[in-house]
């Protein structure tokens, strides 16, 4: 291996790892926070995200990796980690391959069943807690339509931060490379 690769494999593993300790901060922060907890996921898969671009996938698996651990072991409520193993990390790292196929049409398919291979868990647990009522009926279809929706919007939204990293941030930040 040449001097430049290790240099640059070097520079990786160290942005990985500062990266992964901010995912793990917006966790802890998540456990704490009184509102908009939701909110420390999305930062932490926008996060997982950077590590993606600067790093490149293999990377980010490592990251997520490590952050999945960590943020058990740092977040004093354990079930506060799940949300992120169970979806905002993992489909962070999904979406890339999936925007790999680049055909629109497919990508909004598998991006649509890797959500409700998300949620199908989700809803069984939920209907375990929730009054008989709530669980069947038109409620149910409707409340499943409108979290298609707000999954498409959150999906473009991530797209947007991706695109703004890309064009408005990457540029600026000036990179230890010859």
């Amino acid at each position: 291996m040449s001097a430049e690769r290790a240099s640059g494999n070097t520079r990786k593993l160290a942005l990985t790892g500062i990266l992964s300790a901010v995912v793990v901060i917006a966790l802890v922060l998540e456990s704490i926070a009184p509102t908009g907890r939701l909110g420390f996921y999305v930062l932490a898969a926008f996060v997982l995200s950077v590590v993606i671009l600067e790093c490149g996938i293999q990377f980010a698996w490592a990251g997520y990796a490590v952050t999945s651990l960590a943020g058990f072991i740092a977040v004093p409520e354990k079930l506060n980690v799940i949300p992120y193993i169970a979806f905002f990390g993992v489909y962070t790292l999904l979406k890339y391959h999936i925007e790999c196929l680049r055909k629109v049409w497919l990508e909004i398919l598998l991006k649509l069943c890797a959500f409700n291979l998300f949620l199908w868990p989700a809803w069984s647990l939920a209907k375990t807690f929730l009054p008989e009522p709530l669980t069947k009926g038109w409620g149910v279809l409707a409340a499943g339509v409108v979290l298609q929706i707000l999954f498409l919007l959150y999906d473009l939204l991530f797209t947007l931060w991706i695109r703004f990293y890309s064009e408005k941030i990457a540029p600026r930040i000036k990179r230890g490379q010859p």
